[in-house]
């Protein structure tokens, strides 16, 4: 499969980034991005970039210009490919096309919001491009009526992709096979902040230790909250509530996200891995932390 990312310029494939946005998260009208905005904000430094099979758009990715204090960025608001595409290394390359243009424009700084039980995005958000994660907003887009997201609070992680840095030249270009989560268990290595409770192939959150001081902690998520959620939305939700506290809690005292293992077994969870360290900060996001008021 020989996937091109190049600028989305023609009105019908403008049109055809409502139907990846129905494909990919299944959006009622209401929560789909309309073809002008998309155009709007590519036109005034933003990025709409596809991913062509041929002739066919088969995703894309969206984003428009923000600021904090003086540092412009890049809020990359919408990422989507069809079903029979996902899996196949197109949301990497789109990530890098994105990145590309970035720089040319002399930005270095683009952030985006995921849901941080999803190990699939945390995967390619955190191993495979170098993103790092210091806050957490909760329910900041209020109830939607998507199926992916019915039954949970809107909580996102916002992440930051330093596109010059060390960490991210090192991540894009390495070819090294991405962390297992039974590894980490296996090397016992660094301590866990949670626990978990297994009734067949559901897991349900158990312990949760907010005192610890390790410079390195290891913070289990399920290997499948989409299955968790058709089996029992309780079980999902106490996921969420479970994992809130720890992440708030700990990026109060300074620790970061820098690295996620994934599962491969339906009974081992996936781990984030969070550090003591200190970052520069070139940018202010307390906002997203402080949320909106859903009165």
């Amino acid at each position: 499969m020989d996937i091109k990312i190049r600028p989305i310029n023609t009105l019908t494939d403008l049109r055809k980034c409502h139907e990846i946005q129905r494909a990919t998260w299944g959006f009622t009208d209401l929560m789909v991005f309309p073809y002008t905005q998309l155009i709007s904000a590519a036109h005034n430094g933003g990025v709409l970039l596809g991913a062509y099979d041929g002739p066919e758009l088969v995703g894309f990715v969206y984003g428009y210009l923000g600021m904090s204090g003086t540092k412009l960025y890049l809020f990359s608001q919408r990422m989507g490919v069809l079903p029979s595409y996902q899996n196949r290394g197109i949301g990497m390359k789109l990530k890098l096309a994105q990145r590309e243009q970035m720089l040319r424009q002399g930005i270095d700084l683009i952030v985006w919001t995921y849901d941080p039980l999803l190990g699939k995005n945390a995967t390619l958000n955190i191993e495979k491009l170098g993103g790092i994660v210091r806050h957490y907003a909760r329910d900041i887009y209020g109830a939607v009526s998507n199926p992916l997201q019915v039954g949970l609070s809107t909580d996102r992680f916002l992440l930051e992709w330093e596109l010059l840095s060390d960490r991210v030249r090192e991540r894009i270009r390495s070819t090294a096979p991405r962390p297992l989560a039974k590894d980490w268990l296996a090397e016992n290595k660094y301590p866990l902040v949670n626990f978990v409770a297994w009734e067949g192939i559901l897991p349900r959150p158990m312990a949760v230790d907010l005192e610890m001081d390790d410079d390195v902690l290891l913070v289990q998520i399920p290997p499948d909250l989409n299955a968790i959620k058709r089996v029992d939305l309780n079980v999902a939700r106490g996921w969420r509530e479970s994992t809130r506290d720890i992440f708030e809690t700990y990026f109060r005292r300074g620790y970061v996200v820098t690295g996620f293992a994934r599962s491969t077994d339906p009974k081992i969870p996936n781990l984030y891995r969070m550090e003591k360290i200190v970052l520069p900060t070139t940018s202010d996001f307390s906002s997203w932390v402080t949320g909106v008021n859903h009165e």
